[in-house]
């Protein structure tokens, strides 16, 4: 391309495109190349190759033109306004994080009204009342600066907390005195992920570093990582550097403090496998840690996930799936760690078990019931000492042990519950809500109803349907149906979200599947659908449709798809592979070229789940798969919106750039594919929510103009 056809992207963004409407709005001229790529006999076509230099002056041009197409389309579809207007109240209602302590004090997370981004309020002691220790509302006007990670030190003097700016993956650690709300000199950078463990002595915590790729990598394009030790106080770069593995630079790190302080315990994951090691170092005193203590190898084989939970003298509580496929906890004695040694804590069911956490002398199970969380108490010695109530069909997350008080926060929702902190006292056994909400009645006509289906190999599958009660079952409604990243073991969510609520009030079915790929029921659950046997996660997907369609609940004319993330992967495949199936898609922030994916931020660390372009046999499996390759050849497909965020550094925006392309020039029918960039936005944990609620609204004012659900 060149610099006047640059130019002339923006000028006609400005008149040509901006008069279009209806159901086929023309689209920027976009160049096709040549280039390929061939590993082993087997060719990748890449015709797009020129949308992944995405700063590039050509590709800023071309999404400059293909948001004005979108903006074109979406300002003559009706209801538009509406629909916003609804989303946007939902998205005013206060929503609380879990609280946390240091010392006496007491700190939370809180979102209110119109602000972008959460506050944070610390109580100084039980009778006082929060007041704001950290507003980030106040930083930009816009909401483009985010705090993505916080801790607090033991004694609650200091609040360490990550700064993202743009959503940017990377942030800045910054240290606020907590007394005089003002931040000290610290920064510390080059920081990509959690968490901040503090000492004991509440003098400095530990971090991970993300050091800068040497040159064009291709083993870890991110850079290899580094556990340092910063002095609250001083500066970077008298950092201590605690410990590495030069020798392997694509394994990530972790590290927690346990909560005694007399141990940080370093986790070594290889790319993102479920096959973990676990370090240790004893710092002999908590109140004066030896931080040249040596390194203790604990379990290095990678032969399995481990997890530190907790410890109690030399004794550690571990989660792992070593011989248990659908996980449990462990109690390892760190001077006899073999296997035959161990004693079971929380014993391995049926339930998966996602996640677990010490409270005073118990230990609390976070298991899945066929996709619903549970939670449940155990004894030290495994035995059991009854449940947490929940209130239904709904996800955990949060999960924040009050040590010394004996209570258990955590944060859950559901499709038609608003996240909702609740407090359980271990002793008396009483559950209450933290920080109330006004009562939300607003969808007690509405139930979630959890039903299975036979996927395309005879697996069975849950199904969770959201609907007004009574519903006729005639084929004549507009249904949503969602699928999670099913990827890496990690579970789809059953949350609350203001787009699913607003869905839900303007008529529709909501129907989410819990796809093989993710940890609904543990490690097999996972690994039936990894590398090339990805596209059980696509098979799941359109027999979910299929079955949709078989119970009346929709029709091919009215069903709808959307996922982001891994999601992507499956949505954009069941959109290509099944388009009889579906009428409209949305993808957000998609994974979708699968032959280059592992060239860009952090798809170097994806192989282990998709498999390696760079292996023949591996990558005529990925073309199979690889949505963007699949829209390359013309047919009819669904109405689709692909949406990315600009400054997204974990799934570049190149993926949506070129299937939004593919698509654009394969469609032969009369139907709408567009492309919707958010700018000055990158990760969703960091996105303002003003730009949340844009976007949001517009996937479903797109969704249901394409399923001719709008009036």
């Amino acid at each position: 391309m060149t610099a006047s056809l640059a130019a002339s992207f923006v000028c006609l963004s400005a008149t040509v495109w901006a008069q279009q409407a209806g159901p086929s709005p023309r689209y920027p001229a976009t160049p096709r190349g040549s280039q390929a790529d061939e590993v082993g006999g087997v060719r990748a076509t890449d015709p797009y190759r020129w949308l992944e230099n995405i700063s590039s002056a050509d590709v800023r041009a071309w999404v400059t033109a293909q948001n004005a197409v979108t903006e074109a389309y979406m300002a003559q579809l009706p209801r538009r306004k509406e629909i916003a207007d609804r989303l946007g109240l939902l998205m005013e209602r206060r929503i609380t994080q879990p609280p946390f302590a240091g010392g006496e004090r007491v700190f939370f997370e809180e979102r209110i009204g119109r602000d972008n981004q959460s506050v944070i309020f610390v109580q100084d002691r039980p009778e006082t009342r929060p007041r704001v220790l950290l507003d980030p509302n106040a930083f930009s006007q816009d909401g483009l600066i985010a705090i993505i990670d916080r801790a607090a030190s033991p004694d609650g003097r200091y609040l360490a907390y990550g700064v993202s700016i743009q959503g940017s993956s990377s942030r800045t650690i910054h240290v606020r005195d907590v007394r005089t709300t003002q931040d000290l000199t610290d920064n510390v950078r080059g920081v990509k992920q959690p968490p901040i463990g503090w000492t004991a002595d509440s003098k400095g915590f530990f971090y991970v570093r993300t050091l800068a790729a040497a040159g064009a990598d291709p083993i870890a394009p991110e850079g290899r990582q580094q556990l340092f030790y910063h002095r609250v106080g001083h500066g970077q770069e008298d950092d201590q550097l605690i410990f590495e593995r030069p020798d392997h630079p694509d394994w990530r790190l972790g590290a927690k403090v346990s909560e005694d302080g007399q141990y940080v315990v370093i986790s070594l994951t290889p790319n993102t496998e479920p096959r973990t090691r676990i370090y240790f170092i004893d710092l002999d005193n908590p109140d004066r840690p030896n931080l040249r203590a040596p390194v203790v190898k604990l379990f290095d084989s990678g032969d399995a996930f481990y997890e530190f939970v907790s410890s109690d003298g030399p004794l550690f509580f571990v989660r792992t799936n070593k011989n248990a496929p659908h996980g449990r906890v462990v109690a390892v004695d760190i001077n006899a760690p073999d296997e035959n040694h161990w004693t079971n804590v929380a014993r391995e069911t049926f339930d998966a078990l996602v996640g677990a956490v010490r409270v005073g002398n118990r230990l609390v199970a976070h298991r899945l019931r066929d996709g619903r969380s549970t939670l449940e108490l155990y004894a030290f010695d495994g035995g059991a000492r009854g449940s947490v109530p929940l209130p239904g069909i709904g996800t955990v997350s949060d999960l924040t042990p009050m040590r010394e008080k004996g209570e258990l926060y955590f944060a859950y929702s559901a499709f038609l519950q608003p996240t909702e902190v609740l407090r359980y006292d271990l002793d008396t056994r009483t559950e209450t809500v933290y920080r109330e909400a006004p009562a939300d009645t607003s969808f007690n006509t509405y139930e979630t109803t959890q039903l299975f289906y036979t996927s395309r190999d005879g697996a069975r599958v849950p199904l969770f349907i959201t609907a007004r009660r009574g519903l006729t079952l005639n084929g004549t409604h507009p249904t949503l149906l969602a699928i999670g990243d099913a990827a890496f073991g990690e579970p789809a969510s059953l949350g609350y979200s203001p787009m699913i609520a607003t869905w839900l009030s303007l008529g529709g079915i909501y129907a989410a599947a819990a796809a093989r790929g993710g940890g609904e029921y543990g490690r097999v659950w996972h690994e039936a659908a990894i590398g090339t046997k990805k596209q059980t996660t696509v098979d799941d997907l359109t027999s979910a449709a299929a079955f949709l369609i078989d119970q009346r609940y929709t029709r091919p004319s009215l069903l709808g798809l959307v996922g982001s993330g891994f999601g992507g992967i499956a949505v954009g495949d069941a959109a290509t592979q099944r388009p009889d199936l579906f009428s409209a898609a949305s993808i957000d922030g998609g994974v979708l070229d699968l032959a280059r994916f592992n060239r860009f931020s952090a798809g170097w660390s994806w192989v282990s789940e998709l498999g390696s372009p760079t292996d023949a046999t591996a990558l005529r499996s990925l073309l199979a798969l690889s949505p963007f390759h699949n829209a390359q050849t013309p047919r009819r497909y669904p109405a689709m919106l692909v949406s990315a965020s600009e400054h997204d550094d974990v799934i570049p925006p190149l993926h949506s750039y070129k299937f939004a392309a593919a698509l654009q020039a394969g469609q032969t029918a009369q139907r709408p594919e567009l492309l919707r960039v958010e700018l000055d936005a990158g990760l969703e944990a960091a996105m303002p929510a003003n730009k949340q609620a844009v976007r949001d609204a517009d996937r479903l004012t797109f969704l249901l103009s394409a399923l001719r659900a709008l009036p």
